[in-house]
């Protein structure tokens, strides 16, 4: 780090998560955070040692009243009412947790803003900065190992979420609040989605009054290159495990990311299969390295001109496409869906 760069944070869930790797840089404070109420902030502030930084509990009083060269979105996917927007047209360099938005339309205006003001973006697919996902795209992007032709995904995990997390109108459910991860893992290797046919389901948690969203999904995705992918979620797997892995094949290569569903304590592994040679090479990667913290380390080198995000909003507008129509294609019964 170079410059001297104020930070700002709207949300106080999952944004600790990304304080805490904030406030280990040089170079770096936490100047404001924005809860949904001031006394929500402050506590946020106290519990994740962040004493540089105001508490608000309104986010237009913070910009006005905060000057950030950066800020933090980590807001549940119903509590976006134009912040990103109005921070863009301040000049403020935007981290975009995801789901960026609650629909295509809210993520295209996102777009558009951030497009229109010239500042820097990065959406926070951070399965994008494992080691073994980095090899196999510069395989597929050199052309070394042909094209990429089947991916294989699932997010499988048990709980119950918040009140907003369970609810359709609060996060629109599992594909697009979590296995969208995966989805991203999809359009990284494979590129642009053409058609998509998807089911969904909620078949035990019927029981819970104000659960209205999936609990069981799956679908197939055709790519405008013409490659395959199925992904399936479950919200009714272990407990207290977030088993999210994949398998892509290519013409001359295959890799097969496995995760134990708690990557803390058992590190994601992952075997690329190589087998341009007759005998096939094996490379073994255990996945140590901290991807949230590569990922805050890109956006703050793009905002300073040394690099160029590789998840800029585009890719967040591009997955909010992908599971709308999943979940277009579900309510109409697997109907084909175009994207």
């Amino acid at each position: 780090m170079t410059m001297n760069l104020s930070i700002g944070v709207l949300g106080t869930g999952f944004a600790g998560m990304h304080v805490q790797r904030l406030l280990r840089l040089e170079n770096v404070t936490v100047r404001a955070v924005c809860g949904t109420s001031e006394a929500k902030a402050q506590a946020f502030i106290e519990k994740h040692g962040a004493h540089t930084a105001r508490p608000f509990g309104d986010f237009d009083a913070m910009l006005a009243q905060t000057p950030l060269d950066a800020l933090y979105v980590c807001i549940p996917p119903h509590a976006h009412r134009g912040q990103v927007e109005r921070a863009a047209a301040r000049g403020i360099h935007l981290f975009l947790e995801k789901p960026i938005a609650f629909d295509i339309a809210g993520a295209e205006r996102q777009a558009e803003a951030i497009e229109r003001a010239g500042v820097v973006s990065l959406v926070g697919h951070h399965h994008r900065f494992r080691e073994s996902v980095e090899a196999f795209k510069h395989l597929l992007d050199s052309g070394a190992v042909g094209p990429a032709t089947l991916f294989q995904g699932r997010y499988w995990c048990n709980m119950t979420g918040s009140a907003w997390w369970r609810s359709s109108e609060g996060s629109r459910g599992q594909v697009f609040e979590q296995v969208i991860h995966i989805y991203d893992m999809a359009l990284n290797f494979l590129g642009e989605p053409e058609t998509v046919c998807a089911f969904t389901a909620n078949l035990v948690h019927r029981h819970i009054p104000d659960y209205t969203i999936e609990d069981t999904s799956a679908a197939i995705i055709r790519f405008k290159n013409g490659a395959l992918a199925n992904i399936a979620g479950s919200n009714t797997a272990l407990p207290r495990r977030y088993l999210g892995d994949f398998r892509i094949v290519a013409e001359k290569a295959v890799l097969d990311y496995h995760s134990a569903g708690q990557d803390t304590v058992i590190p994601p592994q992952a075997t690329l299969y190589d087998y341009r040679a007759e005998e096939p090479a094996l490379t073994q990667f255990t996945e140590t390295r901290d991807p949230y913290m590569a990922e805050t380390l890109e956006f703050l080198a793009a905002i300073q001109g040394q690099t160029a995000p590789r998840t800029p909003v585009q890719a967040g507008v591009l997955g909010i496409r992908l599971v709308s129509a999943v979940l277009e294609s579900a309510a109409r019964g697997g109907h084909p869906v175009q994207i």
